[in-house]
């Protein structure tokens, strides 16, 4: 058997393939993609030929459709269901294969562009539980894109007193007041630093996220943040980075988290439980999906998260 799959063989350089379709194992599923996400962090090896990497790549990570053979060994799944699932890669296809516990249930009222998301709402309900966050705790979500907002989401549910949202669009800003913010401050508009200042009293925020992955949100950080406060790295950052005044995160005791986790159990486990909160509407991932295309337009997919037009958020590849 055959399927389509989208090959990156260079830089921009996409190409549409009929390559063999996978086979599942006893212990393995076969699953129908219907949506695949566009990662941020997938742009870099896109944008430019990497020497480092091997190329063709087959990358996607962020997928969901519907279970189209089980093996032998599956206990929690049957053909037809509908699903969220973890992958490394691949997901930029008609079909992928998957183990058990890699797969999540989708309800049915949950579109498969959604549920594609398991893998983003990993990182931000792991990064949330790392940094334990207390009640009536003031939090700083310094860059508000795709993953910011799923993070402003769940601060809803964790009892903070104040989360305040910066960002240089003011189109997301104003979707961070939608969806709960009590304050929204643009740094090309005012001077963050004195603003939360005067809105903590002088004494900075509880915890601050990083979460733009650019040396501006990394530098924004340690203005905002009270002594003894969190820094949570939790941007995606795939060059250098220089911090500043290392001397000064020093002297002010910063409880310095990162963001990020290698322990498969652990994502899987935060996949899950994200996946719960998507599934009960806890949080909303359609306000955030702002550009679908089909696999043969996937340059432009990726085009629209480099350069992020009018209104844009997320795009995803429906299949």
């Amino acid at each position: 058997m055959k399927m389509k799959a989208a090959l990156l063989h260079g830089a921009h350089d996409w190409r549409i393939e009929e390559i063999d379709s996978p086979v599942n194992n006893d212990d393995e599923l076969l699953i129908s993609i219907r949506a695949c996400g566009v990662c941020h962090s997938e742009l870099h090896q896109w944008d430019e030929k990497i020497p480092t990497l091997d190329y063709p790549r087959f990358i996607g990570h962020e997928a969901a459709g519907i279970v189209k053979q089980s093996g032998n060994n599956i206990k929690k799944f049957k053909n037809g269901d509908r699903v969220g699932i973890w992958i490394f890669g691949k997901g930029f296809a008609e079909e992928v294969t998957v183990k058990e516990e890699q797969v999540f249930p989708l309800a049915d009222d949950i579109s498969f562009e959604e549920g594609a998301l398991a893998e983003p709402i990993s990182c931000t309900t792991n990064a949330l539980l790392k940094t334990n966050l207390q009640l009536s705790d003031t939090v700083a979500l310094v860059g508000t894109g795709f993953m910011g907002l799923i993070l402003l989401q769940q601060l809803k549910h964790q009892g903070v007193s104040k989360i305040i949202a910066i960002d240089v669009r003011d189109e997301i800003l104003e979707k961070c007041g939608q969806l709960g913010a009590e304050y929204i401050l643009n740094p090309m508009k005012v001077d963050v630093a004195r603003e939360i200042k005067e809105l903590t009293d002088g004494r900075g925020v509880d915890a601050a996220f990083e979460v733009g992955g650019v040396q501006g949100t990394l530098d924004l950080v340690p203005q905002i943040t009270r002594m003894e406060g969190k820094v949570v790295i939790f941007g995606y950052h795939p060059g250098k980075r220089i911090i500043n005044d290392l001397g000064y995160w020093n002297w002010m005791a910063f409880d310095i988290i990162n963001g990020h986790f290698r322990n498969m159990e652990t994502i899987l486990d935060g996949a899950r439980r994200g996946m719960d909160m998507v599934n009960t509407k806890k949080i909303d991932m359609n306000t955030l999906i702002t550009h679908k295309y089909k696999l043969d337009e996937i340059e432009e997919a990726f085009s629209a998260a480099k350069y992020k037009p009018d209104g844009f958020i997320k795009s995803v590849i429906t299949i």
